[in-house]
């Protein structure tokens, strides 16, 4: 079976269920379901798929006196003048060809609202079995951190590359103290409650180059911290003394 013929018998399922044949029509539908078991899937499936519009339905009691009013109605109607019958005669059958013109237009729209579904359901399999190439991932620019207490000058810059996960620290206005020496820090919930330790910066005269190993999503939102610690570093393995943070910033948009 190819895709139209799929589509024809669509549309017919769903017309049936919808209840816009006509009597002639819903009983060759009738017929037909017996024998094309497709078409019967296809009936299933549509009553399916409609079914919760009942939900929306609330059941209505009929006034006691409604069929008395139907039948006054109709036999004022009877004793009204040939010419009003006539222009009703007019009015009802331009009403019957406008139902048949919209319900014609209707069937045609729901043919090409099947074919653009299929039409979707093509590319969507389409797009499953051959994702689009994505766009190259360009190489991130590097990031900075500052590390200064108040409005004072920066004690240290670092500079890090996130994909190689190197990082440099420089030394600005940091003084080397006696008897102490500067430790890096990295603190991110991934990592845990406490700073991690990264070594450290002994030197306060020359940039100082580190290897770091964590994941660079982690680094990327880590805050980074600078100790004075007793020479040798930390004894406890979390920071002890006077500490200033940072946290990474791109150097480009």
């Amino acid at each position: 079976m190819n895709n139209d013929e799929e589509i024809a018998i669509h549309t017919l399922a769903a017309e049936y269920v919808l209840g816009t044949l006509d009597k002639t029509e819903r009983d060759a539908v009738e017929v037909r379901r017996q024998e094309d078991p497709l078409l019967e899937q296809a009936i299933i499936s549509w009553q399916t798929h409609l079914a919760g519009l009942n939900d929306y339905v609330q059941a209505a009691e009929p006034r006691v006196d409604l069929f008395d009013d139907i039948l006054a109605k109709l036999d004022d109607r009877s004793h009204t003048k040939v010419s009003n019958d006539s222009v009703m005669n007019k009015a009802s059958s331009a009403v019957v060809v406008e139902m048949e013109a919209m319900r014609t237009t209707l069937k045609r729209w729901r043919v090409t609202a099947l074919g653009t579904s299929a039409i979707a359901a093509c590319l969507a399999v389409f797009m499953v079995v051959k994702p689009p190439a994505s766009p190259p991932i360009q190489a991130s620019a590097p990031f900075v951190a500052v590390f200064q207490a108040d409005d004072s000058q920066p004690a240290f810059i670092m500079s890090l590359d996130i994909e190689t996960r190197q990082l440099t620290v420089r030394p600005v206005m940091a003084q080397g103290q006696t008897d102490k020496t500067y430790q890096l820090w990295i603190k991110a919930d991934e990592i845990g409650p406490a700073p991690r330790s990264l070594g450290l910066l002994a030197n306060v005269t020359a940039p100082i180059q580190k290897q770091i190993n964590y994941d660079p999503a982690v680094i990327r939102h880590a805050t980074f911290g600078i100790s004075v610690e007793p020479l040798g570093g930390s004894p406890t393995g979390v920071p002890t003394g006077p500490a200033i943070h940072g946290r990474l910033y791109p150097t480009a948009l």
